[in-house]
């Protein structure tokens, strides 16, 4: 049993980290700012192993609270994806890197013995389309979003804390969440697929590492649980298929034959990039399990029956819409 504190809990990712660690026996203690709305965390208000914790990353006396007593801190508290980040790159910034400069300090006081950070694959940028980039790889963020995980990742693998700290960075999420998010390329073309609209791509050529969010949470899970001196100061990929976005379309035209898809000319995205996830695999003997078509045909089932109320909803975002005035 470890009492694991998960920053940014109540989030696509990190409300399916929580109840995958409350299911597995471990204590949880969410930290968020709820500014998403903490509807993802009604199925475990009353569960006796957990805590929530309403604060931001960036409030010391918050950060100390959350994390005394703990025994491991999983940090996925961040602005995420480059839309998000531009829209205010300076709250982008201070949350995610001095966010985590806050939350370390915490950590160093309260002599945690485990801390994770979750990164992206986004910090690769553009890789050679020969060859898989691995952790050794150099970065080239192309966004806000990418250079400001570059700068938390470096806080992290410098920082002299006194933990066993590592670096799990993750390929783009797909699949089903309490707190969903359809801004994601798998799960946004399962939804349009489903609801008869037509699926409009950019460079279709272009490659990116995918990772089934219930597989994000078994990495995670299999970073708390592995000897300090396997995982300290080391970077992971979590990758569990490279897609290009046309190998996308040709899964959506065979569930969905009748979906129509239009490649827009342009590239609004630049990123271009294939992931190894081998070090995992050889180093700490864990693979993700499930596949892209897997997280697809799990969200348009969803979509088919009804679940969402509305699945064209802006909340379902990165970054909801603020609350209305009344």
């Amino acid at each position: 049993m470890t009492r694991v504190v998960v920053t940014g809990g109540a989030g696509y990712v990190g409300s399916v980290v929580t109840a995958h660690l409350l299911l597995a026996g471990h204590p949880v203690v969410v930290l968020d700012t709820l500014a998403g709305s903490g509807e993802s965390l009604l199925g475990f208000v009353s569960h006796p192993m957990f805590r929530l914790v309403r604060g931001d990353v960036r409030n010391p006396r918050v950060v100390g609270e959350a994390v005394d007593g703990a025994d491991a801190v999983v940090h996925l508290a961040a602005v995420v994806g480059e839309p998000a980040c531009a829209a205010d790159e300076l709250n982008a910034r201070s949350i995610n890197a001095d966010g985590t400069a806050t939350v370390l300090a915490a950590v160093t006081r309260a002599k945690v013995p485990r801390f994770i950070l979750v990164s992206t694959c986004s910090n690769y940028g553009v890789s050679s389309p020969d060859a898989l980039a691995d952790e050794d790889s150099p970065l080239h963020p192309l966004g806000v979003y990418a250079r400001s995980k570059v700068e938390a990742e470096r806080l992290v693998l410098t920082s002299r804390a006194g933990t066993s700290a590592c670096v799990l960075r993750f390929g783009t999420i797909c699949g089903l969440s309490a707190r969903m998010r359809f801004d994601l390329l798998v799960n946004d073309m399962a939804r349009a697929a489903v609801l008869g609209e037509t699926i409009r791509i950019f460079a279709p050529e272009a490659w990116r590492p995918f990772l089934y969010i219930r597989d994000a949470a078994r990495a995670i899970e299999w970073g708390l649980g592995t000897p300090d001196g396997d995982i300290a100061g080391r970077v992971y990929n979590v990758v569990g298929e490279n897609y290009q976005k046309k190998g996308l379309v040709d899964l959506v035209r065979r569930r969905f034959p009748e979906t129509t898809v239009e490649v827009v000319p342009g590239v609004p995205d630049p990123r271009d990039y294939r992931v190894s996830g081998a070090r995992l695999q050889d180093e700490g003997r864990f693979s993700p399990v499930h596949t892209v078509e897997d997280a697809f045909m799990e969200v348009a089932a969803a979509v088919q029956s009804g679940v969402f109320r509305d699945p064209t909803w802006s909340g379902h975002a990165a970054a909801p819409p603020a609350p209305q005035q009344t």
